[in-house]
């Protein structure tokens, strides 16, 4: 109804309200238990993208049921994005969780996001203006 309702322009190789999802898994797996059966989890590989970008973040949980950490996949629509590009958005995505949990309290534009390479490929080699860049922008 909502598409109905916005009539937004419409391409049948695109959703039609939004290209980018972000999913957060931020709760405990229930253990099901069947007497005389033992199981596990079992995962498997996630199916060709629905979308141009989509990016699953999740925690995980030590035996006792504590979180033990974050576990995160990003899935790209493989006609937009080659290989290399779908790597490095994961990659930023890691530095980003490991500066926020390094520091929770830091400003939003305090942490470095970006690795070397891509600093020197965003202000160097796209900004070859001859120009030096103003430094702690980018």
């Amino acid at each position: 109804r909502l598409v109905e309702e916005l009539a937004p322009a419409r391409s049948l190789a695109r959703h039609p309200l939004f290209q980018v999802v972000l999913t957060l898994h931020n709760t405990t797996e229930a253990a099901v238990q069947l007497t005389g059966l033992e199981g596990e989890r079992l995962r498997t590989a996630r199916p060709a993208a629905k979308f141009d970008l989509d990016v699953m973040v999740g925690e995980t949980h030590d035996d006792e049921g504590a979180p033990s950490g974050i576990v995160g996949a990003v899935t790209v629509a493989a006609d937009l994005f080659d290989a290399e590009t779908a790597e490095r958005i994961g990659d930023h995505w890691a530095r980003m969780l490991s500066a926020l949990a390094e520091d929770p309290g830091a400003r939003i534009g305090e942490p470095d996001l970006l690795g070397a390479t891509d600093r020197c490929r965003v202000v160097e080699e796209w900004n070859d203006t001859g120009v030096s860049g103003v430094p702690g922008v980018v």
